[in-house]
């Protein structure tokens, strides 16, 4: 079994959750109560193989040491960039880029597979951004999976990781990497035989 490098981009996965997934398995509940549930996406990313490098960038404010240090203790390296003064996110595509290259080079040669929890695929026209970096990667020889929402997944990005690689829905374990504050408990049972 290969060992696994998972870069987390977790405002991308969260908010096309809430945006675009969450309306459509429970259109009656209060988006406010929506949450990701970090250890289901976690498991659905490493599905027990070895995990050797984990890295999950998001942003502050807000502040929520409690969210960050739960993701700490899964053992991921985290890293929180400031936002800008029009709160904005910034730089957090290029730093979880940054560390997916970094491990790529540091692994030529292994049979390491890449996990990238995004749905970006902008900026591969320009040579930059998560489509150009996984298609370096492949290029080096490495294995790679996408998941993502597919309801909120760059058409490019999907394409080329179901032609070159995997891609993962996460649609298909929506109760299992979400949960409902105070309503709903996150089903920790995933069923892998729903991944090819």
């Amino acid at each position: 079994m290969s060992n696994v490098h998972i870069f987390w981009d977790n405002s991308n996965i969260h908010i096309v959750g809430l945006r675009n997934v969450m309306p459509i398995f429970e259109p009656n509940e209060d988006p406010y109560l929506f949450r990701s549930f970090f250890k289901g996406l976690f498991e659905v990313a490493h599905r027990n193989r070895n995990v050797k490098s984990a890295y999950v960038v998001g942003s502050i404010p807000p502040k929520n040491s409690s969210l960050w240090s739960h993701i700490e203790s899964l053992g991921i390296h985290l890293e929180l960039l400031e936002r800008t003064a029009s709160n904005k996110e910034a730089g957090v595509d290029q730093t979880l880029q940054t560390w997916m290259l970094r491990q790529a080079f540091d692994n030529i040669g292994s049979n390491d597979t890449f996990v990238v929890l995004t749905g970006d695929g902008s900026g591969s026209k320009l040579g930059k951004g998560f489509l150009a970096d996984l298609q370096r990667i492949h290029n080096l020889g490495f294995n790679f999976e996408v998941i993502s929402w597919e309801h909120g997944t760059n058409g490019n990005l999907q394409k080329y990781a179901q032609e070159k690689g995997k891609f993962i829905s996460l649609e298909n374990f929506y109760y299992n990497v979400t949960f409902i504050k105070g309503k709903r408990r996150a089903d920790e049972n995933i069923d892998f035989s729903k991944i090819n």
